[in-house]
């Protein structure tokens, strides 16, 4: 078995989000596979590793955000099964609200950055049960259904001889290009933390030696790190948390600059540049976050 990390280029920065190949003993498979704009870089980066887009059987998504499965329907065009969440599959079955949620989400980056998902015919979806076992490139993998940042995230574990792979989507958080830094995640509309501690405690429970985050690549190569990792995810979304609760009781622009006076210190301390700080820290990343939080927390009318 090879993994093999390929970068989709996502918003056009370098090591901002990946895909895995996963070239086994029955053929090659792909987990995520960034978003729909992204996708001629996912072609090239396929190609350089000699594999054809038609090569690609089998394609496993941690959730349906445009980020991780928005070239979906690119690869279910080429013949590749499209392994997802139940709650994630009528949606790449049939995009449109799914569609117009990331419009109102993303606003004017929506066409450069995302594009839209093309729909997944339904024969090439799978559901996937939560510890359901799949066959995908002639290996066994494991779906563990893992709510908190998505009601439709599934961390999927890969076992080869004594390493187990953990593929976490969002589900660890985002770890900054060059520095030391980990960001949660907290989108609307499904952003729930007692779920989110619960997801991370079963992985911790899982006892995966590899740590592959679709926003920071391979970052742990042994089952003691891994756990320290996970470790430090569930200290990193209690802390958000607490932060979020109080933030969103401010106006909107008083939130903004709380949150990103919070984080961006933080992040310099930890050994963000400032053009990864731009990129990663921006007015988006904190008007998404407040944005799910205030679907969590506040009262709604």
């Amino acid at each position: 078995m090879i993994i093999r990390p390929l970068d989709v280029l996502y918003m056009g920065v370098d090591q901002a989000a990946w895909s895995f190949l996963v070239r086994g003993p029955q053929g090659h498979a792909l987990v995520e596979c960034g978003p729909a704009a992204s996708w001629p870089s996912l072609e090239r980066g396929l190609r350089a590793s000699g594999v054809a887009p038609s090569d690609i059987g089998d394609l496993l998504l941690t959730h349906i955000h445009l980020d991780h499965a928005g070239a979906a329907g690119h690869l279910a065009a080429h013949g590749a099964r499209v392994h997802v969440h139940p709650f994630g599959a009528p949606h790449l079955i049939d995009p449109a609200k799914l569609l117009a949620s990331s419009r109102r989400v993303h606003g004017p980056a929506y066409d450069l950055f995302y594009g839209d998902l093309r729909a997944v015919p339904e024969d090439r979806v799978l559901a996937v049960e939560d510890g359901r076992h799949i066959h995908a490139a002639g290996l066994q993998w494991t779906a563990l259904h893992t709510p908190g940042h998505a009601r439709h995230h599934i961390v999927w574990l890969l076992d080869m001889e004594r390493e187990r792979h953990a593929f976490m989507g969002d589900l660890a958080g985002i770890h900054v290009p060059g520095s030391d830094f980990l960001l949660m995640p907290t989108p609307p509309p499904e952003f729930d933390p007692a779920a989110w501690i619960r997801s991370l405690s079963r992985v911790i429970d899982a006892a995966p030696t590899h740590l592959w985050l679709t926003h920071g690549g391979l970052v742990a190569r042994d089952r003691s790190a891994s756990q320290a990792f996970l470790r430090r995810a569930e200290a990193a979304i209690t802390q958000e948390t607490a932060a979020l609760r109080a933030e969103v009781r401010h106006a909107p622009e008083e939130a903004e600059r709380a949150l990103l006076g919070r984080l961006r210190p933080a992040a310099a301390g930890a050994g963000v540049s400032p053009e990864r700080m731009a990129q990663f820290i921006d007015e988006g990343f904190a008007r998404m976050n407040l944005a799910g939080a205030r679907r969590a927390f506040l009262p709604r009318a």
